[in-house]
Formats: C-alpha cells, structure tokens, sequence
C-alpha cells in the first residue's frame, strides 16, 4: 500500500500534532506555522526495546520508551513525550492505524509529557469541565451525546486529558472531534448511523463526526461523576471523599498497569492526589434497564449547575 507523505498539522489536548496522514478525528491547527508539540511519522521501529520490561504481549516500556505492536497493522515507538515513529504493515488501512494510534498509543505519550489521561467523556459547561468516568459500556459516551442534545459543547469523548496550569488548577483541553457511538445508543440520542463510518468493521460502533460541536478552549476541571449502572430501579447520586475520591482517578487512568514501568508512578500519583483534593467526585447509579438516559441528565445537570 503506497502511504501519503503529506504533513497535516492538528490540534488536540493543548498541543500541536504534525501527522504523516489526514486525520479527520483532529481539529486543525490554527494557521501561522506553529512548531508541534509532537511530531508523528512513519520509519522503522525495532522489534524489542533494549532493557524494556515486558508489559503483556503488545508492549514493552522503558522510561525513554514505549514500544506498542498490533499484529497485522503496524508497530508504534513513543519517544520523550514528542514524537511517534509508525512502522505500518504494507496492507494496514489509514483508518486501522489511527484507531490504535489514538486509541492507546497517545495515552502512553500523553503520560510521558505529564498529563493525566483519563477514560472519561467531558463537557463545558458554565461552571467548568464536567467528566463522565466509567468503564467501556457504562454510558459515558451517549451521556455526553445527550447533553450535546441540550446544547452543551463536548470537550472530550472517551479520553480526557488533564493539565495543571501554573498555579495548579487541573485544566481540560479539548480532545478529538468525534465521538463513538454504539448503533443502539445512537438510536436513542436520535443519531443516525447512515453513511456512519465503524469503528471496527465487525463491531455495529460508529464514529459520528462533532467538529462543530468541540469547545473552543480548555477549563478548569469541576465535577467528575462516576457512572455505574446496577441492579436497582432508581437513579442514585452519591459524593465520595477522601480516598474513595483518589480511587476513582486511580480505577480510570489509561494505562496505568505501566506507570511504573514509565518512571511515571510517583507523577501520577501526585496529580491524582492532587484532583482528588481539588474537585468534587461523586458516584453515579443508575439503572440497567431502562438506561433513563434523559432523566439521568436531568439529575446531573441540577446538580453540576
């Protein structure tokens, strides 16, 4: 497969991206020839990492390093927090190889540079940054569809990237301009999937596009609620503290199980201590089935107001 040599330049988590592939998830850098942040490019990438430890069988760290593979698409080399080398297989799609690229790729990157990357979906709203945190399925991509619905603008969908400023107030920049919808919780944010791009061939998951929807600037972090669902009838909203807080930051951060194989552990933890006791986390309940999507939003938003 003949690959694009083209340079795109893109914006996302407070950073200018220098790409070797048209990325349409990223909103463009402003005009005026900005020197990236990070730089991307296709080369060849070793096999094994020299002193790396093992980290499963897709990875191998080292505090300079993470090497990340997926058979049949391509090896991935993240270096010092500003570049990615790509070695793409010779039959890998554009659409495979930044699937992985932003999927787990930048969260690594985003730890060598001192940012928090967290599994959540995030809006703007009049007070700040409000995140949704859950694992895969607990509905923190069709929330953030529905509060699209209401006129909110979207900050990030899936993962969040968190900066402290210079005073150390925790910020949230705006990530990619998509969000990932399954075809029944588009369906029930009123999304069609015509002509939707899949995530996954095999998966019915979508990537519905939300460029004019991407917040314009970064804020400060406010609220960060934990979504579970559970076998009751009822919506339940509860405050943590304390450690519980810190828990929540710990149980969402991508790719934790490396940090320490990063040299990135006491970082990490000094930042999730630092969340934990600045913001205001609470755990979400919400039942099974019905998902009470609009109902759920209509607690939230009462109580984040």
């Amino acid at each position: 497969m003949l690959m694009n040599h083209s340079e795109y330049d893109y914006t996302a988590y407070g950073l200018i991206w220098r790409m070797p592939l048209a990325c349409p998830e990223l909103m463009p850098a402003p005009a005026g020839g900005q020197r990236p942040d990070v730089v991307i490019r296709y080369g060849a990438v070793p096999e094994s990492l020299p002193g790396a430890a093992a980290a499963g069988p897709l990875r191998q760290v080292t505090p300079e390093a993470v090497l990340f593979q997926f058979p049949d698409v391509a090896r991935y080399l993240a270096r010092g927090g500003c570049e990615i080398v790509i070695q793409r297989e010779p039959e890998a799609g554009d659409d495979e190889v930044r699937l992985f690229l932003f999927g787990t790729v930048v969260t690594l990157l985003l730890h060598q540079r001192g940012i928090l990357p967290i599994h959540a979906s995030a809006i703007l709203t009049e007070r700040g940054a409000v995140l949704f945190v859950g694992h895969s399925g607990f509905g923190k991509s069709t929330l953030l569809a529905a509060f699209m619905n209401r006129g909110y603008s979207m900050l990030a969908d899936d993962a969040v990237g968190i900066v402290f400023d210079e005073t150390d107030v925790p910020l949230v920049f705006p990530g990619y301009q998509q969000i990932k919808l399954w075809a029944d919780s588009a369906e029930r944010v009123e999304r069609t999937t015509d002509g939707l791009h899949r995530v996954r061939p095999q998966h019915e998951k979508f990537a519905v596009p939300a460029a004019d929807r991407l917040a314009a600037r970064s804020a400060p972090l406010h609220v960060i609620y934990a979504l579970r669902p559970y076998n009751g009838s009822e919506l339940r909203l509860e405050p943590l503290q304390d450690a519980r807080k810190f828990n929540v930051l710990l149980d969402y951060t991508f790719q934790k199980l490396v940090l320490k194989r990063m040299g990135r552990h006491i970082d990490h933890f000094r930042m999730a201590v630092a969340v934990a006791n600045g913001v205001r986390v609470a755990r979400v309940s919400r039942p099974e089935q019905p998902f009470l999507l609009e109902e759920l939003a209509d607690l939230l938003e009462r109580d984040f107001s």
